[in-house]
């Protein structure tokens, strides 16, 4: 029986694969989010200005993605309990930043970023299926 409970007692490793491909698939959801935001708020085909922002937000997407990957009998780790307080602060940081512009962008190019990271997502969390 202590051999059972020290086995479910152990740390479950999410792979690394498993963190990235989480990352980019909610990096094309947020870059999704962005997307639509921009067409209900500024309309079809207007520039999109790229600001720190909107940079930090990503990035708190990303760390989120990465460390939200839990199995429903593990519970979670302090790493991804970090991980996600840090999401939050960035996340409440970009309010005191500037919004001011660092690029200027066309609006489709957000749809496309989103499917290019969401092809790589799929790309990389298929990298742990075995093969054969």
């Amino acid at each position: 029986m202590s051999q059972k409970n020290s086995r479910s007692e152990r740390s479950f490793q999410v792979p690394l694969a498993l963190r990235v491909g989480g990352a980019f698939m909610a990096l094309a959801v947020a870059l999704l989010v962005f997307t639509a935001v921009a067409l209900i708020t500024d309309g079809w085909m207007t520039p999109y200005v790229v600001t720190p922002r909107f940079l930090i937000i990503l990035v708190a997407v990303i760390i989120l993605g990465a460390f939200a990957t839990v199995r429903r009998d593990q519970a979670a780790s302090r790493a991804q309990v970090i991980a996600l307080i840090a999401a939050v602060v960035l996340v409440m940081f970009t309010r005191l930043i500037p919004n001011e512009g660092i690029y200027v962008m066309e609006q489709y190019w957000l749809a496309m970023y989103a499917v290019a990271a969401f092809v790589a997502g799929l790309v990389i969390r298929r990298s742990l299926i075995p093969k054969g």
